[in-house]
């Protein structure tokens, strides 16, 4: 995907941080107001629209503002997003495979938290579905059933984004880029790793496509690395 002019990458940037962080539709008239442009409003009202015919915007029915779409959180995850250590210190602790790991990263997060081993215990351990579901999207009742008949699967799961994942760095899985078809109404990112020690593992974050993918590809990456280098 060939990169945008700078004011429509630095446009789309925030629209993408303001409404990860909201949950709400941003209008220009937020962008103006955030003073972070020597742009006039008529400027960003036309930078928007030029996002919005080239596909990284759409327009809520009942919004006057606009969100990002698949293709915009796509765009960020490959040319935006950097690799952060964690503002504070997270409890790593050297078992991968424990239900405190497993809480700490839904806590951090506030998504469904998937971890699996498939060198010792071979199944998976599922966190968080109830935090996850307490996100806007979720008040849709039909996705909230469907998210939740997905992790009702959850050996599945871990075993798709095991195979679909690398060991270099956390995996982003957009909508419909998402290995598991009864998933592509949302997004996950995942980490694989092996190790004689250990074993074959994948853990994986999967929730609504409005999710922090810089925080939490740079949790994940941090957090197990931090236990593989401590092994």
């Amino acid at each position: 995907m060939p990169r945008l002019a700078e004011r429509e990458e630095n446009i789309l940037d925030f629209i993408i941080r303001d409404y990860v962080e909201s949950a709400v539709p941003v209008s220009s008239g937020r962008i103006f107001e955030a003073g972070l442009f020597k742009a006039s409003p008529a400027t960003i009202r036309n930078a928007m629209l030029e996002l919005d015919g080239e596909g990284f915007l759409e327009q809520p029915h009942t919004s006057a503002g606009r969100i990002p779409t698949d293709k915009a959180y796509r765009y960020f995850v490959d040319n935006l997003m950097e690799y952060h250590k964690p503002p504070r210190k997270l409890k790593v602790e050297e078992d991968f495979f424990s239900q405190r790991f497993g809480r700490m990263l839904s806590e951090e997060f506030g998504l469904f938290t998937g971890l699996a081993d498939f060198g010792r215990s071979s199944h998976a351990l599922g966190f968080g579905l109830g935090k996850v579901l307490k996100e806007p999207e979720f008040e849709d009742h039909d996705l909230s059933v469907e998210f939740a008949r997905v992790v009702d699967h959850l050996d599945k799961v871990a075993r798709q984004y095991f195979e679909s994942s690398s060991e270099e760095k956390p995996e982003v899985f957009i909508g419909r880029e998402n290995p598991l078809k009864e998933a592509r109404s949302f997004s996950a990112v995942a980490f694989r790793f092996s190790d004689g020690k250990i074993g074959k593992c994948v853990v994986f974050a999967m929730g609504p496509k409005r999710m922090d993918y810089e925080r939490i590809s740079s949790v994940l990456d941090f957090a197990t690395r931090d236990i593989m280098e401590r092994i």
